[in-house]
């Protein structure tokens, strides 16, 4: 994987920027609407989508664009790359997270995000079925609603650290995932 400063990806100002933020809390609502459906496998893959969408739309405005360059040169078309840039050097100085999940839990979805296929086990799991030595899998042999709803949250909590604040719509925007997120951690049953 290059780490070169070229993406395919385009943040070109303020009008794309907005754009991608509108995208990710789409993202995020969806998720919460699978969830209050007991869809808890597919809310977990569009909490993880979000998660992708937001390292890609912060990385890109700090990245080149180039067309040119091969697909598979590019860290921001890479899943599990997407995943760790998701998690900002500040992301656990905040409470709001470690408060509704507890710090044990926050630190296992963050190492999760970093280890090499964490999040992308759970994201394919989320939504393909499998056959393996121990039998047949399904997305709703791996996910519950508080897996779901621990994913959304910590989601919302990295869109709000890595994108919130670069304009006023971002700042606006991010009143729907405040609400959001307490709306899920309403749901949370704390084991």
């Amino acid at each position: 994987m290059s780490t070169d400063n070229r993406t395919h990806f385009n943040i070109a100002d303020t009008i794309n920027f907005n754009s991608a933020i509108d995208h990710i809390i789409e993202l995020l609502n969806n998720s919460f609407v699978l969830l209050q459906n007991n869809s808890y496998g597919s809310s977990a893959f569009f909490a993880i989508t979000a998660l992708e969408e937001t390292a890609k739309t912060h990385f890109s405005m700090y990245m080149a664009h180039d067309l040119s360059m091969k697909k598979n040169k590019d860290i921001l078309m890479n899943h599990a790359k997407k995943h760790s840039l998701a998690i900002s050097p500040v992301f656990k100085i905040g409470h709001r997270l470690s408060n509704t999940l507890g710090i044990e839990k926050v630190d296992e979805l963050v190492l999760l995000a970093n280890q090499k296929n964490g999040l992308m086990d759970l994201r394919n799991n989320a939504i393909y079925w499998y056959t393996d030595t121990d039998g047949t899998h399904f997305p709703k042999d791996y996910f519950d609603k508080n897996m779901a709803i621990e994913l959304l949250l910590f989601s919302i909590e990295s869109f709000d650290d890595s994108l919130v604040g670069y304009t006023d719509y971002s700042i606006t925007a991010s009143h729907m995932t405040d609400d959001l997120f307490k709306l899920a951690e309403q749901q949370y049953a704390k084991k």
